[in-house]
């Protein structure tokens, strides 16, 4: 008997360290590992010792916060962290249940030891086989909830716990505080699944939006080819028409007609506006980025915003570590951010009558699918003093009404990729965002 109990013991102090090694992915047999072991172990056996019935909830406390003190610089991922620390946690909960239930049920110590050593053996062969699974929903966008859930339902067992020793222990208060700690899972269970449907619709209603913002803009660049082709032919069956009345004012020698002639039906046959509202877009074969791209520049043309975009090389494929998202909130940005500084500048302009004026350069380029670059300049007022460092500060804004994150944004993004790099300067009445990934010159420097 004694040897199942000394056994007991040293299963239950071990099971929370290996069980979080496991499913957070670290390597137990190191020195961190070993030293968190003994520091936990130490920590637990004190707390436990000394503080009686508070002893379970502080030497659970300092045992996650020894996870965060160890492991933080391993794994940056609080919620890794946290959910594979509590998971254990509820497993020792769930065991002083079971402690509490024998204790009523039966005299027979010996077999409440043996039961609840295969309790730890049992939930230990599922966490290996789980953790993987454990590991991925709390790295995935869920991981929120379900370490809120998860503290939840340990907040709920230790509650139980600590009411339960108050009150006098019966078959009645046994079978209640169990039905309890069942209706609580199921409520944990329940809550999990309603929110996983909730966020599936979530994001099935956004992909729909998402599809119908792209096919709206691809037909509005298919009609802006067609009407282009239209225009082009009418020019074409309008010029040769042109061509032949100029005849008559070349015979007569009076060239200031031809010229004049000339200009007058190129105007009134043509929009060159509308027709270099989408130049060079055809280079651009990511979609992701030629959406962006179209999308903006339509913003532009719509607002009547003097704009030029280049693409002379053709953008076929984004490096292989960036991720298109990414890229594409960034441009994103920067366009929104050259957009609303004209918006100010047209609206001063009209108002005061000034000289200012608005414009937008945009170039895209890229030389082969490990190199990209984009850089977009504006136009920006000439009373607006400008610090290239502080406008990447999260809360930096100088447009009413807005929350100042889009270019915090962008720097918390170039710090996910080391190929990226991201540049601001503000020079003669311009400001030039900037950015290249250049995967090949990360390659020189690692080697």
């Amino acid at each position: 008997m004694e040897y199942i109990i000394i056994v007991l013991y040293l299963v239950s102090y071990l099971f929370d360290p290996i069980c979080f090694f496991k499913i957070a992915n670290i390597k137990p047999i190191r020195t961190r590992s070993l030293l968190f072991v003994i520091t936990g172990f130490i920590s637990s056996f004190i707390a436990e010792k000394f503080l009686l019935d508070a002893g379970v909830l502080v030497s659970n406390l300092i045992y996650l916060a020894l996870i965060f003190l160890f492991f933080w610089k391993e794994i940056r991922n609080p919620f890794v962290l946290a959910g594979a620390g509590i998971v254990p946690l509820i497993f020792d909960l769930m065991v002083d249940v079971l402690n509490q239930i024998f204790n009523i049920a039966s005299t027979q110590i010996l077999w409440m030891e043996v039961v609840v050593l295969l309790f730890y053996i049992l939930v230990f062969y599922f966490v290996i086989k789980l953790s993987d699974k454990i590991r991925y929903q709390l790295e995935s966008k869920n991981n929120k909830i379900i370490v809120g859930l998860l503290i939840y339902f340990y907040i709920s067992i230790l509650i139980i716990l600590e009411v339960k020793i108050f009150i006098k222990q019966s078959y009645l208060t046994t079978a209640i505080f169990s039905l309890l700690l069942i209706l609580q899972l199921l409520f944990v269970g329940v809550a999990y699944v309603f929110i996983l449907r909730m966020q599936a619709q979530l994001i099935n209603r956004e992909k729909q939006l998402n599809k119908l913002d792209k096919q709206r803009q691809l037909e509005e660049y298919t009609k802006y080819l067609e009407d282009s082709e239209d225009d082009l032919r009418q020019f074409k069956h309008d010029y040769q028409n042109v061509l032949n009345s100029l005849k008559l004012y070349a015979q007569e020698g009076d060239v200031q007609a031809v010229i004049h002639k000339l200009d007058k039906e190129t105007n009134s046959s043509l929009d060159p506006a509308a027709l270099s509202k989408y130049k060079d877009v055809n280079h651009v074969h990511v979609k992701s980025i030629k959406s962006i791209i179209i999308t903006k520049l339509a913003e532009m043309y719509n607002l009547k915003i003097p704009y030029n975009f280049e693409c002379r090389g053709s953008v076929k494929k984004l490096p292989a570590n960036i991720d298109e998202l990414d890229l594409v909130r960034i441009l994103g940005i920067a366009f929104d951010n050259a957009i609303e500084e004209s918006k100010i500048i047209k609206d001063m302009a009209e108002k005061n009558k000034s000289s200012e004026y608005e414009e937008i350069q945009i170039m895209a380029y890229s030389d082969g699918p490990d190199n990209f670059e984009f850089e977009i300049r504006n136009r920006v007022r000439k009373d607006q003093k400008i610090s290239t460092s502080k406008i990447q500060e999260q809360g930096f804004t100088t447009k009413k009404g807005h929350q100042g994150y889009g270019l915090a944004n962008i720097r918390k993004l170039e710090e996910k990729y080391p190929d990226m790099s991201v540049s601001y300067m503000v020079q003669d009445g311009w400001f030039d965002f900037y950015m290249v990934i250049d995967m090949e010159d990360g390659d020189e420097d690692n080697g």
